[in-house]
Order: structure tokens, then sequence, then C-alpha cells
């Protein structure tokens, strides 16, 4: 069983009632601007980043040493399985048995269909703004 995801642009132009599209437009954006040189990106980090743009948190970036709490919720591990299953991202597993997560051409096309549409723009804009390297969660320090 397959999902397809069709974007209707009136609908796009308003505030969606199904927050689906901007969760796949968090997830997809965040492996679109926010990976650096990598071509993976950590469950964790797209975790992180994920709790705090979702909310446009501000702040959650500014220290070199520590990260804020976050939640893996139920919004994100749906999202995730909607993202993969139609083929947005890959997850991939390495030695380690850590998931890594890429964004594949069908997702960088969805990101670019979405990013002139006002609804997305404050979360992409988020997004593009976020340096955060990959080694941060590796020994993660989190503050209270």
């Amino acid at each position: 069983m397959s999902i397809e995801i069709q974007l209707n642009p009136s609908f796009l132009d308003g505030s969606p009632s199904n927050s689906t599209l901007i969760h796949l437009a968090i997830i997809c954006g965040a492996l679109k601007y926010c990976l650096g040189n990598a071509k993976t990106m950590s469950f964790i980090k797209l975790a992180y980043i994920f709790d705090k743009a979702i909310n446009l948190e501000e702040n959650a970036f500014s220290s070199k040493i520590t990260l804020s709490s976050w939640n893996i919720d139920n919004d994100f591990k749906k999202s995730l399985i909607i993202a993969e299953s139609n083929r947005f991202i890959d997850l991939l597993t390495d030695n380690s048995k850590e998931i890594k997560i890429s964004l594949t051409d069908k997702g960088d096309i969805y990101i670019s269909s979405v990013e002139t549409h006002q609804t997305f723009k404050n979360y992409l804009d988020y997004l593009k703004k976020i340096k955060i390297s990959e080694n941060r969660f590796n020994n993660l320090i989190i503050r209270s």
C-alpha cells in the first residue's frame, strides 16, 4: 500500500487543517538545508531539529556546548514513516546500526514545490538559519 500526496495550490495558500504537509516540509527541509557537507543526518539530530522547528523555538541552536531538551513524539514518527513510504527520504543503517536519513530527489522536488508558499515560509526560513554539526549529538549535554 502506498500513499500519494498531491498538493492543491488553493489549499497551500491558506492554513492547512492537516499538519502532515508542514511536517513533511520540515523533515525534507532539514535534510536539504541542515546537512552541511554530509550526505546523511542522524535520527537524533533530525528529531531535535523537527521538535525545535515545529515550534519555531528561538535560541534552540544558540549554545555551542549544550542542547535544550526535546521530545521525539508521535507526530515526528508518523511523519517520518509517511516521508519514507512516499520516497521523500531514505532510511539507512550503518555498521553501528544507527539510523541515518537522506533526502531523495522526490523529497527535494517536494521542497522546491512548497518553498514559495506562505504556509511553509517561516519553517523553511528557520531551517535555513540552523548551523549545527552532527558531532554535537555524539556526546549530548542537555540543558534544562
